[in-house]
């Protein structure tokens, strides 16, 4: 972890700076969903538990933000994306997987868009929401690779051909021919 932060930086400039480090060229996310995910990430590092195993299924969380206000939406939204991009390991030892939590978060952003009367921000992260889940990973250095079994992975991408698998089999040495055998160096 940077050190930076120990001298007095906020977790929103350590995030900012995360962030810039981690967009490639082709990221086309705008300044207001940037700014959100900084101050969603900041938010989500001071309360740990919102997260954690403790915390309610997402999706008795989304039951309940179906009838609640606008704000408990936006939660489930920011948690599902926290734990998809920030957090993917956590799923290997449960009941659901990352397209499950794709899927609620996705949802969870374009309820509140659709709920906010065309808030363009939500709309963007709802439309994007596996891209931004990504850029979060690589943002906070999680190795993707330890998240995914490779198998697993692999098997994914044989199925789905998800160009972010095949750049992640790629990094790990795997040769991918969609028509023939794969070998994995």
């Amino acid at each position: 972890m940077n050190n930076n932060i120990l001298l007095g930086e906020t977790l929103q400039s350590f995030f900012y700076e995360q962030l810039e480090e981690a967009k490639s060229t082709e990221s086309q996310l705008t300044e207001e969903a940037e700014a959100y995910l900084v101050r969603m990430l900041a938010r989500q590092a001071r309360e740990s538990q919102v997260a954690g195993r403790t915390s309610p299924s997402l999706a008795l969380q989304y039951l309940h933000a179906k009838d609640s206000d606008l704000s408990s939406m936006r939660e489930l939204g920011d948690r599902a994306l926290y734990i998809a991009g920030i957090l993917p390991r956590s799923l290997s030892r449960g009941p659901v997987n990352i397209t499950y939590i794709i899927g609620i978060g996705r949802t969870a952003y374009q309820e509140v868009h659709d709920r906010s009367r065309g808030v363009p921000v939500f709309a963007e992260l709802a439309a994007t929401f596996e891209a931004i889940a990504t850029l979060l990973g690589k943002a906070i250095d999680c190795d993707v690779l330890q998240n995914d079994d490779l198998l697993g992975l692999y098997e994914r991408w044989r199925r789905k051909k998800r160009p972010q698998d095949a750049k992640r089999l790629i990094a790990a040495g795997v040769l991918l021919d969609p028509v023939r055998s794969d070998v994995l160096q």
